[in-house]
């Protein structure tokens, strides 16, 4: 693509969604800084930043690693490839059901439990997606012969089928260092002290963090998992992390369990702010408002100041709310939303 294309984001010719669809496209995301009125720390001189990563083709972060993977494919296996099989039931296969007919992959099968929502299954099958029912776990060992990622993994040895197995796959790790971690070094640099992110397969918080603490030692990075007896899409709950085929307690200095209310209650509060977010954005800004309250209890906040005296987070939005609505309904309380009236005759 010319780069007065790119730069004037006008995408012509016959491969123009091709080109649109690129990581990178649209340059980089916008790095917003939350207002007093939601960040609880600002007179501590805190500063807390969201990445918003909805802001790319396909609006979620998972488009990238899924663009990532698929380039990395040989090309005499991609010729021969005509099934694409995953164990996913979110944006992981979302995206790949899209990019994978631009890289002549015709089919995606998506390995999902029972326990999928009617209206996310209608989600993937509205992008093309066919559902494959496994009643294995649902947050199976990565490494386990039983469950979806084995499953995946087996049918992916058939002829003119691929996985791609996102739970070990470089390219996973590789987009979040390249179209996220990048990008913050270059909005925020030796300004940011701590960087924060969900773990679910944990490629974000492993490529980022690697990248931001190759470029300043002293990043503290922190990760969220869901508290057990929670249900959040996306991440894992904190015993399912340590089964995970990324090594991501290489890097991370800290792991908090966050509960659905919470994930649910804070994602709204930056809804009503006008940054559309999913439940696990919510997720992160409950950890950070719990990491921070124990290191001022603790009384070692002033670790993470930079040399302006200022804690700097950036916390990474993955996704909008939208495929979520009928969930924050069912986790929130009636309260946080206004009845109905009917107008007089």
């Amino acid at each position: 693509m010319k780069e007065t294309q790119k730069s004037n984001k006008v995408f012509k010719g016959e491969k123009a969604i091709n080109d649109f669809l690129t990581p990178g496209s649209l340059g980089m995301t916008p790095l917003i800084e939350l207002p007093p009125s939601i960040n609880k720390f600002h007179k501590d001189k805190v500063k807390i930043f969201v990445k918003l990563m909805q802001f790319v083709p396909l609006g979620n972060i998972k488009s990238m690693p899924s663009w990532q993977m698929l380039s990395g494919i040989p090309k005499d296996v991609l010729k021969k490839t005509k099934h694409l099989v995953e164990y996913s039931s979110g944006n992981t296969v979302l995206s790949l059901a899209i990019l994978s007919r631009h890289f002549g992959i015709p089919n995606l099968h998506a390995i999902i439990t029972p326990d999928v929502p009617e209206h996310k299954k209608r989600l993937l099958k509205l992008v093309g997606a066919d559902l494959l029912i496994s009643h294995g776990p649902r947050s199976p060992d990565v490494h386990s012969n039983k469950g979806g990622v084995y499953e995946a993994k087996q049918l992916g040895l058939k002829k003119g089928w691929h996985n791609l197995n996102q739970y070990t796959n470089p390219g996973n790790t590789d987009a979040s260092e390249k179209y996220v971690a990048k990008e913050i070094w270059e909005q925020l640099g030796n300004d940011l002290t701590i960087f924060t992110s969900t773990i679910g397969t944990a490629g974000t918080i492993y490529g980022a963090g690697s990248y931001l603490k190759n470029k300043n030692k002293n990043i503290y990075i922190a990760g969220s998992s869901i508290k057990k007896g929670s249900s959040i899409p996306g991440p894992r709950v904190d015993e399912a992390i340590l089964k995970l085929g990324i090594p991501w307690y290489d890097i991370v200095d800290q792991v908090i369990p966050i509960d659905a209310f919470s994930a649910y209650e804070r994602s709204l509060a930056l809804i009503r702010l006008g940054l559309f977010v999913g439940p696990s954005t919510g997720m992160q800004l409950a950890m950070i408002e719990k990491m921070i309250k124990e290191m001022k209890k603790k009384k070692v906040l002033n670790k993470y100041r930079n040399k302006n005296k200022e804690v700097v987070i950036v916390f990474v939005a993955c996704d909008m709310m939208h495929p979520y609505i009928d969930d924050y309904f069912s986790v929130l309380p009636k309260k946080y939303f206004k009845n109905e009236h009917n107008l007089e005759k």
